[in-house]
């Protein structure tokens, strides 16, 4: 909870963070697909690799995105998220 409240203070919102986790999963696609177009074995694995490196960010992102959306809901829709949650 403290680092969704610092990404808070820091100014970052919901929306931003899942457009972070929206664009890592289009960069690691790009990066991946880069990879297939070079012909030295070693430059090729290295960019797979990045490809996947870059791949593991989307759930934080989205993660980091949906507290802080909880965060920045007012307290009438917290208590409408958590009737729909109690009726699930």
């Amino acid at each position: 909870m403290k680092i969704a409240l610092l990404l808070k203070r820091l100014g970052l919102t919901s929306t931003l963070l899942h457009s972070m986790g929206a664009a890592s999963i289009a960069g690691s696609l790009s990066l991946w697909g880069r990879s297939a177009a070079v012909s030295d074995k070693a430059a090729k694995a290295r960019a797979e690799r990045l490809a996947i490196f870059v791949g593991l960010w989307p759930p934080t992102f989205f993660l980091l995105g949906k507290v802080l959306q909880d965060l920045e809901a007012t307290p009438q829709e917290q208590v409408e998220q958590a009737r729909l949650r109690a009726a699930a």
